[in-house]
């Protein structure tokens, strides 16, 4: 099999093509393009610094988000309900998580002036 190639003079350099400033901030920006995207970034910031009740008020409007757009648009592709699954199951977990941790820092406060 004959490999390809070609050669370039050393001389001729090929110059840097300059992208335009607007274009170049399109290119670097996020790709997030609906608000329900920053809002499940906020939601997961809450859920990281354990702020439940926040979390807990997020969900509840991306829930009610979903079940608007549902109504309108029917079953189209883009509105699944796996990032909201995803959300609710994470929320549970950390409130069982917080309650379960929170039951144990009550039981050993009351082990401890006992313990004395």
């Amino acid at each position: 099999m004959r490999t390809f190639g070609f050669l370039v003079n050393r001389s001729s350099g090929l110059h840097e093509v300059r992208i335009p400033g607007a274009r170049l901030a399109r290119v670097n920006q996020s790709l997030k393009r609906r608000l329900d995207d920053d809002v499940e970034e906020v939601f997961n910031r809450a859920c990281a610094t354990n702020d439940l009740v926040a979390a807990t008020d997020l969900l509840l409007l991306l829930e009610k988000w979903h079940a608007r757009r549902s109504a309108s648009y029917g079953r189209e592709r883009r509105i699944s309900g796996a990032g909201l699954e995803r959300a609710r199951k994470e929320l549970e977990r950390l409130t069982m998580l917080h309650g379960a941790n929170q039951k144990a820092a009550e039981a050993k406060a009351e082990q401890a002036p006992g313990a004395d």
